[in-house]
């Protein structure tokens, strides 16, 4: 007898299915008729977004954009896009430059010796992009404390090109143990405008109110909220992140804010258990997903990333020559390449 699918697991696979997906029941809050549809609440901002005083360019097109939480989903909140095209900019050479270097750890660590530099950046260099990068000792693997996967790619050396494809995320601030699901390997300073960028955010999100003015989604006061730990996930055209929960952090109070950069991508949030059926959700390029009071106990999962979907001023070769960081960054096309194709996911959560 097939085991019983529980109804996560069944949304799972209706997106894993292949493309065209059916998007039809899918909250997509860049379309006309989202705010028509019966699972989204709008709610009003109590807050003001503000670009921090430390960060080189203006963050937010809007001071009070439009904001949404979902019917089903208390303490979900939806921020569609507020950023200027600029600081999606800015907030993936973040990404992709600054934060994958040690002592950061990402997943290759345990498997390869890794320079100072970010893969990005020695992919990006006609110098740099074909030296190889050698593997570490099957004595230094089994020291890590990791499994080693099947693929022989990770016990050989490999360019920084061909690592930067195989590169799924980088920890932020307390290390975490994807092995004991603990943070147990120590720490690293959180990037500061990261941080302030996410502190902004989670002030603006401090007890919105619907138009109704029932009760608020979010009472945790944002000027508390500190990046203690954060993950930026790496998703090519088919990648997917299985159905989980965030339940490690010694309190839950405050939200964990996730930001989108790149292609577009079916996100499923679900309830306490993966019994309950979840509701897909389109995530575009700049969205603004904050899980606060009951949501942060519930499962959620990527089952698909959209093809085709980054914005032109992600993948314009020539986007992003003029911006006030790009001269301390490779070439814009390098990273129009590398977005075409990917979805940059960076989220931050405070964790005592």
């Amino acid at each position: 007898m097939a085991p019983v699918q529980t109804a996560f697991r069944k949304a799972e696979k209706k997106y894993k299915r292949g493309q065209p997906p059916d998007l039809d029941n899918a909250v997509d809050l860049a379309t006309t008729a989202a705010a028509a549809n019966e699972a989204v609440r709008k709610i009003k901002l109590a807050y003001d977004l503000e670009t921090p005083a430390t960060i080189p360019t203006q963050l937010f097109s809007q001071r009070r954009p439009p904001a949404y939480a979902l019917r089903d989903h208390p303490g979900l909140l939806l921020i569609p896009n507020p950023f200027t095209d600029e600081a999606q900019r800015w907030l993936a050479r973040k990404c992709l430059c600054d934060c994958p270097r040690p002592p950061n750890r990402t997943n290759l660590d345990a498997f390869f010796n890794l320079l100072p530099e970010s893969l990005f950046e020695l992919a990006s260099s006609s110098e740099k992009s074909s030296r190889p990068i050698a593997n570490r000792s099957q004595a230094d693997i089994q020291q890590s404390d990791v499994t080693l996967p099947k693929e022989k790619l990770y016990t050989q050396p490999g360019s920084p090109s061909s690592l930067l494809e195989r590169q799924r995320w980088c920890t932020l601030g307390l290390q975490y143990n994807w092995t004991t699901k603990e943070y147990d390997r120590g720490s690293s300073p959180f990037d500061q405008d990261l941080d302030s960028l996410m502190r902004a955010i989670a002030i603006a999100i401090t007890r919105p109110r619907d138009t109704s003015d029932s009760a608020s989604d979010n009472d945790y006061n944002g000027n508390l909220f500190a990046s203690e730990a954060g993950i930026i996930n790496y998703y090519d055209e088919r990648a997917t992140m299985a159905g989980h929960v965030d339940k490690t952090e010694e309190k839950m109070d405050a939200p964990l804010i996730s930001l989108s950069i790149g292609l577009s991508c079916v996100y499923l949030i679900g309830g306490t258990t993966r019994d309950i059926e979840p509701t897909p959700i389109v995530l575009h390029s700049g969205d603004v997903l904050a899980m606060c009071g009951e949501s942060r106990m519930a499962y959620h999962g990527v089952p698909l990333v959209l093809a085709d979907t980054t914005p032109k001023f992600l993948s314009c070769p020539n986007s992003g020559t003029n911006d006030n960081a790009a001269a301390a960054y490779p070439e814009w096309h390098y990273f129009a390449k590398y977005l075409e194709h990917h979805r940059v996911n960076c989220n931050a959560r405070k964790c005592s």
